[in-house]
């Protein structure tokens, strides 16, 4: 497996818009698997996770590795094409309207398995169908600070949910959650929004080192916001992406360092201008 792949067509982009390609695709990411081995590790039909296979594939984010015969049958083990697979920033700013379609995509799987799970629990007579359900809306008023305090929290009362225990009454539930200012605020120190440069996308996105080297030695500093996978090569210094980001904003999950982790979560929130 490479270890960085870019992403190059918009074809590529449209298929990994998706919620399961992007579960597909991290669980590839920990080791080759057949189809039948992915549906259980995702606690899916193999039927209905080897359209997305097949269509990842094709756009050559997926790759055969290896073929078995066992008992007759032909085993066949994929893996995504790289360790860490980023999006070329020209296919964002060439079409926004493109980006937009795809981040209107991604909300409208979450709100469609919401409104599916409804109308079962409504036409169930079973209770805990319903007892299943969660929609919270607040308005809430706290500082950055308390804001990241509230989503270290979140993610500390998930983490422990996030693997198969194989106990009684176990099932699998989705949770999300969108947090976001009502307003936008105007830009109102333009020379200092000049000094930065926004990096907005959907999907899988990965940084190296030489992206953040780059942005650095052009005197700027990186507004990046991202839904869905967020990757930071191994070998960036924490002291680095201190230096080269200004912002950082992500639903979805990260992998990187834990030292860069750190600066990452002190970077978020800080956007003042807008993306």
């Amino acid at each position: 497996m490479k270890e960085r792949y870019e992403i190059e067509k918009v074809e590529q982009l449209r298929a990994i818009a998706d919620l399961l390609r992007l579960r597909i695709i991290e669980a590839l990411g920990k080791r080759a698997m057949t189809v039948t081995q992915l549906g259980e590790e995702l606690g899916m039909a193999p039927a209905k996770i080897h359209y997305h296979v097949r269509e990842l594939e094709r756009v050559g984010l997926l790759k055969l590795v290896e073929t078995r015969e066992k008992g007759g049958i032909l085993e066949k083990y994929y893996q995504p094409v790289a360790h860490e697979i980023s999006v070329d920033k020209a296919l964002f700013s060439a079409s926004q309207d493109e980006s937009q379609a795809m981040l209107r995509r991604l909300l409208d799987q979450l709100v469609d398995g919401f409104l599916l799970s409804f109308r079962r629990a409504a036409a169930s007579s079973d209770p805990s169908h319903s007892a299943a359900m969660s929609l919270i809306f607040s308005q809430l008023y706290m500082t950055d600070e308390e804001q990241r305090e509230m989503i270290e929290q979140l993610n500390g009362l998930s983490r422990p949910f996030a693997h198969r225990r194989e106990i009684e009454g176990e099932r699998e539930i989705s949770f999300s959650a969108l947090l976001y200012p009502p307003d936008i605020p105007a830009i109102e120190h333009q020379e200092e929004a000049a000094l930065t440069q926004a990096n907005w996308a959907v999907g899988v996105v990965g940084y190296n080192r030489n992206d953040l080297l780059k942005a650095r030695e052009a005197g700027k500093r990186l507004r990046i916001s991202v839904i869905g996978v967020c990757l930071f090569a191994g070998n960036i210094e924490a002291s680095l992406a201190d230096e080269a980001i200004a912002s950082f904003k992500l639903v979805g999950k990260l992998k990187a360092s834990a030292e860069v982790k750190e600066v990452l979560k002190r970077k978020e929130g800080q956007d003042e201008y807008g993306v």
